[in-house]
């Protein structure tokens, strides 16, 4: 059913983050997708998947989808993903979590009969470093 397209590519594309699989983006994202945030830009694929790397720099990262809300017009969906993304790293001997609330503003458009991102931009709400229980 194409009401829960939005959210499979959201949970696959969290699952490609937390997995370290950036090369399974492009079975979720045109070619030419527009990915940014506050401090990126993208319009390439291959420039987001670069910009991805910066997550090998954590032993862990978790994705946790949450609300979505849009509306389809034809084959295109706009809308918004809730997320909370957590990321661990030491530092300085401690393990810390440095979390973000993210709200994703979503196009998903039918390219070459499947549904794809073709424009991604997150809006960070809050984030919060900090160091984790032992």
């Amino acid at each position: 059913m194409r009401d829960n397209i939005p959210r499979e590519l959201a949970v696959r594309y969290a699952k490609y983050c937390d997995d370290k699989e950036f090369d399974n983006m492009a079975g979720i994202m045109v070619d030419d997708v527009e990915m940014g945030a506050e401090n990126f830009q993208t319009n390439t694929l291959e420039d987001f998947k670069g910009v991805l790397q910066l997550l090998h720099d954590y032993s862990a990262t978790m994705h946790m989808v949450g609300n979505q809300f849009g509306e389809w017009n034809g084959d295109t969906w706009q809308g918004e993903t809730y997320c909370l993304a957590s990321h661990i790293k030491e530092v300085d001997g401690v393990e810390r979590n440095w979390e973000l609330a993210i709200r994703y503003q979503d196009t998903i458009s039918l390219v070459d009969g499947e549904y794809k991102y073709t424009r991604r931009f997150l809006n960070v709400v809050w984030e919060a470093d900090r160091p984790l229980k032992s």
